[in-house]
């Protein structure tokens, strides 16, 4: 048999991986807590301090749970992972299917912290880009409190097909996905979505990216193409304050798209990143270079 592992996370204190080991008689609970030279696991209450490898507690836990699972074959592990760790980052190359991420918020707190720039003490990431990956990566969203309208069409964009309940009906279940995100906008919740089949022009292009940083937009993604990079994609993310622009592999085709959860306008989003598209005496003088170089 193999081993079943429940994953658990969120940015709060929380019970729910108690309360699902409890429900599965005969599953183990493992629980990592980063300490300043460690990660600390916890099997069943049995502790174990694990060295840091090169300075990464994502990648410190997935090397230890690699080794471990297997001494557990046959048996349902709930993993309680450290509050600041994201799923994906753990789950990556694990070597075992996860049969489900639960994540835990703060229905009252997660939508100021996803919108916001507050910077993490552990690292170079902003709390928005934690809370926004946990929840992305859920297929069951415990929300401890209420959570009002607003919050939950942004998980609705953000976790489509994910299950909502709280802690004290927790639900063990993959998600329905996948399913349409919804464009709709719904209680002031919009998705800007903005495709082009030219290049942006590079300066231009940073003075775009600044309407995804103006306090309304919980996550943006994209795969961009830019006039200095020809025959590289560039890969767009973002949440709250937080943005990052990276190589994202060679370029397949001739068109960027750009997608963003937004409680601002999503025709600002659109229109900003049209401008920064090259002109079309801008797009000639480019052929016109290419041919030479050819």
């Amino acid at each position: 048999m193999e081993t079943v592992v429940v994953m658990v996370a969120g940015l709060v204190d929380h019970d729910v991986a108690v309360r699902v080991w409890r429900d599965r008689p005969g599953s183990v609970l493992v629980r990592h807590i980063a300490a300043e030279t460690c990660v600390r696991r916890w099997v069943d209450g049995v502790v174990t301090d694990v060295e840091l490898l090169h300075g990464c507690v994502s990648c410190t836990v997935r090397e230890d749970l690699r080794g471990l699972l297997g001494t557990f074959r046959g048996h349902t592990v709930v993993l309680h992972l450290d509050p600041l760790l994201e799923p994906d980052a753990v789950r990556r190359n694990l070597g075992v299917d996860v049969e489900c991420v639960i994540t835990v918020l703060d229905a009252a707190s997660w939508l100021d912290d996803a919108l916001g720039d507050a910077s993490m003490v552990s690292d170079q990431r902003t709390v928005a880009q934690v809370v926004v990956a946990q929840a992305e990566a859920a297929d069951v969203l415990v929300l401890q409190g209420d959570a009002d309208e607003r919050t939950l069409a942004v998980l609705d964009r953000l976790a489509p097909g994910a299950h909502l309940c709280t802690p004290d009906a927790v639900v063990v279940q993959r998600s329905a996905r996948p399913r349409m995100v919804p464009l709709t906008p719904e209680c002031g919740v919009s998705t800007a979505v903005f495709t082009a089949d030219r290049p942006f022009h590079p300066a231009r292009l940073d003075e775009a990216l600044d309407s995804l940083l103006d306090g309304t937009v919980v996550r943006s993604r994209g795969r961009l193409w830019v006039a200095d990079e020809p025959d590289l994609a560039l890969h767009l993310e973002s949440a709250g304050g937080g943005l990052h622009v990276g190589a994202g592999g060679p370029r397949d085709g001739r068109a960027t798209r750009i997608v963003a959860i937004t409680l601002g306008e999503p025709d600002d989003i659109t229109a900003a990143f049209a401008k920064a598209l090259l002109t079309d005496d801008e797009l000639s003088f480019v052929d016109s270079i290419r041919e030479l170089e050819l």
